[in-house]
């Protein structure tokens, strides 16, 4: 772990220097497409100031988009009760405010996290430097310094594109979590199914959920997240009779926290103690708020200081550390292999989060990179798990724009 650790803040230290490639001319034309033209004095511009104006108009009186109470007290008002106004709870109510407000909502992060301030605070001669910080989360995910340089949004993702002769490799690892279940568990039945590059929700669905691709995500996910309502229970207890090892694995970590033990991952990163923590449970565990779902478990279950007094978010903290903190374990040696694998050609690394690493290359060295990237992903899993059936393929493509990558 400490060796697979010095070679992560090296590859940060590196990525930090090369930058991502950015073109700060196509990141203006995208703003101009959403957002319309700047207004002086830093106001909105043009098109949130229109979309507001219709919110204001469907609720007949001034209501403030960018204000989650005062647009949670609109709706009040017209007889409609909302707990906020995340998207996954307002999408569903009829009301003719709701659609210019999740446009308003989409566009305003855009605007405030990518917009003209950053683009003039963050890119420096046609580069993005987020600097990346390895092991950032006591998981051991990687965070960024600033510039939301792990959250970038598709849309501005078009700005994204390499020099003149070169490419991007864009590479995304394939249902990483339970394929690293199925390796710290030994999961006999899980395994096989890790063992073949192919869909591995789909072969999970086949086995246990008679053809159900969704309901084989959602209990995968829910073993992991530790899913508590719904169908949570059902689905996990399908899961139970197919992959008991597996299960077993997840329910032995997250009962370990809510007695207030400690957990680790497989090279030994070790938890924190619960005693004096105040974030929730998916802060501890550095899951960023897009990548919960909504249902795996309920957001409502998700609120500041949970962790540190309810033993059952506890619990499902530790049953999410022992498999995102062995999967970050997992892609530190990636990432090692992967420096090493480019360190004779002209290929740089210049992108990585969770899941997925960009290589910035001459065209001609993409095909030895595409190699190397699958290469290093099945050197890692031998290094990190030993030697078990389970692979991790990647999606890859070779693109000239990040956009264009899926």
């Amino acid at each position: 772990l400490t060796a697979a650790e010095s070679a992560g803040t090296l590859v940060a230290a590196e990525m930090n220097r090369a930058g991502l490639p950015w073109r700060a001319d196509v990141h203006r034309e995208v703003l101009h497409d959403l957002l319309g033209e700047r207004y002086a004095g830093g106001g909105e511009p043009r098109r949130l100031a229109e979309l507001a104006e219709e919110v204001s108009a469907a609720f007949g009186r001034r209501v403030r988009p960018d204000l989650p109470a005062d647009v949670v007290k609109a709706f009040a008002q017209a007889g409609i009760k909302v707990g906020s106004t995340r998207r996954w709870e307002i999408e569903s109510v009829d009301h003719p405010a709701v659609k210019p407000l999740i446009e308003y909502k989409k566009l305003y992060r855009i605007w405030v996290a990518h917009g003209w301030s950053w683009l003039q605070d963050w890119v420096r001669e046609g580069r993005f430097r987020p600097e990346f910080l390895a092991g950032g989360t006591v998981t051991g995910r990687w965070v960024t310094n600033g510039g939301g340089g792990l959250q970038i949004p598709k849309v501005i993702r078009r700005a994204v594109v390499a020099d003149p002769g070169w490419v991007l490799v864009v590479a995304d690892a394939d249902q990483m979590e339970p394929r690293v279940l199925a390796a710290i568990s030994r999961d006999p039945g899980l395994m096989e199914v890790a063992g073949r590059e192919t869909d591995l929700y789909q072969s999970v669905s086949d086995r246990a959920f008679s053809g159900d691709r969704d309901q084989a995500k959602l209990a995968v996910l829910g073993a992991v997240y530790g899913q508590t309502s719904g169908d949570g229970l059902k689905n996990l207890a399908a899961l139970r009779r197919r992959f008991p090892r597996a299960v077993a694995y997840v329910d032995d970590a997250a009962r370990a926290g809510e007695e207030g033990r400690l957990v680790r991952t497989w090279l030994g990163r070790t938890c924190p103690p619960a005693a004096g923590s105040s974030n929730d449970a998916s802060e501890e565990a550095g899951i960023p708020q897009e990548e919960r779902p909504p249902d795996v478990p309920g957001p409502q279950e998700w609120v500041p200081g949970y962790a540190s007094t309810n033993a059952r978010a506890r619990g499902r903290f530790a049953r999410n550390f022992v498999v995102q903190g062995s999967a970050a374990d997992w892609a530190l040696l990636l990432l090692a292999a992967l420096r090493q694998a480019c360190a004779e050609k002209a290929a740089e690394l210049v992108f990585f989060q969770h899941d997925e690493v960009i290589v910035h290359c001459p065209r001609q060295e993409a095909g030895a990179v595409v190699a190397a990237i699958r290469e290093s992903a099945e050197l890692a899993g031998r290094l990190t798990f030993g030697p078990t059936p389970v692979r991790f393929p990647f999606t890859t493509a070779v693109v000239e724009c990040y956009a264009d990558a899926k």
